[in-house]
């Protein structure tokens, strides 16, 4: 509230210090076609108002832009199945039981969070009475009428890609091998793929953008360097295509149980100098909450794609110069252990398919791996480690972003 408003409210405050005959007439003041209610001096149609002890009188008078027609939103009943709630120019629906939608007009398509994600796009919760379930949105995206879908707000939501379609529509059956012994992708497929600089300019690694200020990388990455910068909007290394930003990173946030020996924790935040701007090729990847990924986007099987500049090849001096990427599923955790030498713990992912070569390679760390689920793509992972390059009886070794995410929200607040 302004201070010509809050002056006058007080002086008002002084005329009408009793409660007399005289306040019950309205004291806004409001122009054709806005109204007031001159049975009180705060009516819900207006709901700007100078609150005082008492009375609390209206700020129309003295500045009638603020004189606001509202009303009640809940005369026309617009709760089919339900109860309406009356809101600041708008209303919420509390839909009887067996009914959804903002309206409550449609049938509940499910009553929990268990089969098929309770119908949502992004995120479900259990209502405590284990009776009905609710659908909400990550940040970027309003719910749909029929509160299961999720829409786009903007055109740059985190998550889309809005390129043409092509590469990512082959089924995983019968993939050649692509960071490692590679396929290109097409330029703006990883509008979120960062490429992280060392001091002297050089490609060190991977990463990934989820905010315009703030990248993703694995801690790793961060040992053999103290200064780095990140380019995004790239796709051939060696060509300036006129797409690429250079930002320099004014601090990097390793998380503090990463340890070097396990590669447990493996894990950074990077945070740029200033915010960049998206673009066609420069966009965020969504964070599912924990209980999206756990319950979704982590099941054995759950197609994935990984994206990097990595070698091509184990032994190979030459690391990629445009950005490829391999598609592969998820395999669950006790099947990785008994397959890896070294300890995988609960803080990772396991990608591949054992008896092929699809595998990430040196220069691929901190690489983002994203699945689509409902027209989303969701960061669920970031290129850890492995043993080898393309060893057809190992996996790929990604760390579970999801397990971090109070992490980050902490980091980015901080």
């Amino acid at each position: 509230m302004n201070k010509q408003i809050s002056t006058q409210c007080l002086n008002y405050k002084q005329m009408f210090s009793t409660k007399t005959a005289s306040l019950s007439v309205s004291l806004c003041q409001c122009t054709v076609p806005l109204r007031h209610n001159v049975q009180s001096f705060c009516p819900v149609m207006e709901r700007k108002c100078c609150h005082i002890v008492w009375p609390a009188y209206c700020s129309g008078l003295h500045l009638s832009l603020v004189c606001i027609l509202d009303g009640n939103q809940c005369i026309s009943n617009p709760c089919v199945n339900g109860t309406c709630v009356d809101l600041y120019q708008s209303y919420a629906c509390r839909c009887n039981l067996g009914f959804e939608g903002k309206d409550c007009n449609q049938p509940s398509t499910a009553t929990n969070c268990a089969i098929a994600n309770g119908g949502c796009d992004h995120e479900c919760q259990n209502h405590k009475d284990g009776l009905r379930r609710t659908c909400s949105c990550v940040q970027g995206y309003r719910l749909h009428q029929n509160s299961r879908h999720c829409v786009p707000e903007g055109a740059h939501s985190c998550g889309q890609i809005l390129v043409a379609k092509t590469s990512y529509s082959k089924p995983i059956q019968g993939l050649l091998p692509w960071l490692v012994g590679g396929e290109m992708g097409k330029k703006g497929e990883s509008p979120w793929q960062a490429l992280v600089l060392n001091a002297k300019g050089k490609f060190h690694c991977g990463g990934v953008l989820i905010d315009e200020n703030w990248v993703l990388t694995a801690a790793h990455c961060l040992t053999s360097s103290l200064r780095f910068s990140v380019r995004l909007g790239d796709y051939e290394r060696y060509k300036l295509e006129g797409t690429e930003v250079t930002v320099p990173v004014i601090k990097t946030f390793s998380h503090p149980n990463y340890d070097k020996v396990t590669v447990d924790n493996d894990i950074a935040l990077l945070r740029l100098a200033s915010p960049v701007s998206f673009s066609e090729y420069i966009l965020p990847a969504c964070l599912p909450s924990r209980a999206l990924a756990q319950g979704v986007l982590h099941l054995n099987g759950t197609r994935t794609v990984v994206t990097g500049w990595g070698k091509e090849e184990q032994n190979s001096q030459r690391f990629t110069s445009a950005l490829n990427f391999i598609e592969v599923p998820l395999v669950e955790h006790e099947l990785c252990a008994r397959q890896m030498v070294n300890n995988v713990t609960g803080n990772v992912l396991c990608a591949g398919v054992l008896g092929r070569r699809e595998d990430a390679c040196e220069g691929d760390s901190g690489g983002p791996m994203v699945t689509l689920y409902r027209d989303t793509w969701f960061l669920i992972g970031l290129v850890s480690w492995g043993e080898g390059c393309g060893d057809e009886e190992k996996l790929g070794i990604y760390t579970k972003v999801s397990n971090y995410n109070e992490w980050i929200e902490s980091v980015r607040k901080g």
